[in-house]
């Protein structure tokens, strides 16, 4: 079957590639590949179910990558731009300090509205088809598929159970394109788990912090989650993809105090309230779950030793528990649970004008498959919307017959 623009992927990117290109022409043939048994299935599983499909403070400071690449695409398709091109598709929004959700607060809203559009403008769906290789002649061929064009958007290597496992690196690279290192990126962090038994569930506000060799190379704030693994929450995901082996993480229980006023307020504790046991002396201050290990590492023996029983050096040490707590990093939780993948094919031989190859004519990418990645905060989901807009209008270009061959 022959086609105008076939695109490969129906996820985020793929789907904003076939939106864009069809409101540019209405007329041309265009298909989506999709390897699994339907589309979007990751746009519905992001932001917990919620979808924080762009960010009100867009800019190429949030990501990772060539970023004179990557703001002269966001130039192309702004905040404003995805909140407006999905309120076309019919999702209206909100706002929470500046990430942009659907109103509904669904992420199937996006979803739908994305495959609605689709299907209701002639865009066909071929599911259930692997793309393995891709034959450029005249034209592009894939097996009984061909098209004069073609936007690969097979996106990286994170959440492969949701589609994305990276067979579409292979097809980019047959073509000269080089693939960067990958990793996966906002991701929890296996740690040692001795100092923090116990506290899995339990969250707490703090920075964290990765030391390399005792020198931080990266850091963020917010709610962490302790795990029977290590260490979870959006702040430790933000850092992640800097995380190696042997790395420390630094986390600070209570970030808004010195280490000097932390100190001060156990002392003033222990001399407030001397016939309280070590488990109770810390409400109100902390989860009282933590101090169950904060009192093991201070080498107090059990929770019902009473505070007057506290030497200096136990007093210390439970301030260091708390404001400089450092976990042996082993490891992240694998591509299998990350969001995004960090590395992928390089941007230097594509224009950021059309997101065309340049090593081969009428060839596209966009999204996740590219050496991008971003913070939390919708800024992901935005490369995937913005390169696949671009991409989709760009395809358009000279293409007039939508006759099938």
């Amino acid at each position: 079957m022959k086609y105008n623009i076939l695109i490969i992927g129906g996820g985020a990117a793929g789907l904003a590639a076939a939106v864009s290109a069809r409101k540019q022409n209405s007329q041309i043939k265009i298909g989506i590949v999709e390897k699994s048994d339907r589309v979007a299935k990751k746009i519905h599983a992001t932001g917990n179910g919620r979808c924080n499909y762009t960010n009100m403070d867009m800019n190429s400071g949030y990501f990772y990558g060539d970023r004179d690449f990557i703001g002269k695409v966001l130039e192309k398709f702004t905040a404003e731009d995805a909140v407006a091109f999905f309120k076309e598709l019919g999702v209206m929004h909100r706002v929470e300090e500046g990430r942009v959700y659907p109103l509904s607060n669904q992420a199937s809203a996006v979803a739908d509205s994305l495959r609605l559009f689709c299907m209701e403008n002639n865009i066909d769906f071929i599911t259930d088809t692997y793309v393995s290789c891709i034959d450029k002649k005249d034209i592009f061929y894939m097996g009984k598929l061909c098209a004069d064009k073609v936007i690969i958007a097979t996106g990286g290597k994170a959440q492969p159970v949701l589609g994305s496992d990276g067979s579409g690196y292979k097809l980019l690279t047959a073509f000269g394109h080089e693939l960067t290192s990958l990793k996966p990126a906002l991701v929890s962090l296996k740690t040692e788990t001795d100092k923090i038994k116990g506290l899995k569930g339990v969250k707490v506000f703090a920075r964290v912090a990765l030391l390399k060799d005792g020198k931080e190379v990266a850091s963020d704030r917010g709610e962490i989650l302790f795990t029977d693994y290590g260490v979870s929450g959006i702040p430790v995901m933000q850092i992640s993809r800097f995380a190696q082996k042997g790395m420390e993480l630094l986390i600070d229980m209570l970030p808004d105090l010195s280490g000097k006023e932390v100190l001060g307020e156990i002392y003033e504790r222990v001399y407030t309230f001397p016939g309280r046991e070590g488990g109770e002396l810390f409400s109100g201050l902390v989860n009282k779950k933590i101090a169950i290990p904060m009192l093991k590492w201070a080498k107090i023996e059990k929770a019902s030793v009473k505070a007057k029983s506290f030497t200096n050096e136990n007093i210390r040490k439970c301030g260091e528990f708390l404001k400089q707590l450092k976990l042996t990093v082993l490891g992240d939780n694998g591509f299998e649970n990350a969001q995004v993948s960090a590395g992928g094919i390089e941007l230097k031989d594509f224009d950021s004008e059309t997101m065309e190859s340049k090593l081969c004519k009428n060839l596209y990418a966009a999204g996740e498959i590219l050496d991008v990645d971003a913070i939390c905060g919708g800024y992901n989901l935005h490369w995937a919307w913005a390169t696949g807009f671009v991409a989709g209008r760009s395809a358009c270009k000279n293409e007039k017959s939508g006759m099938r061959n």
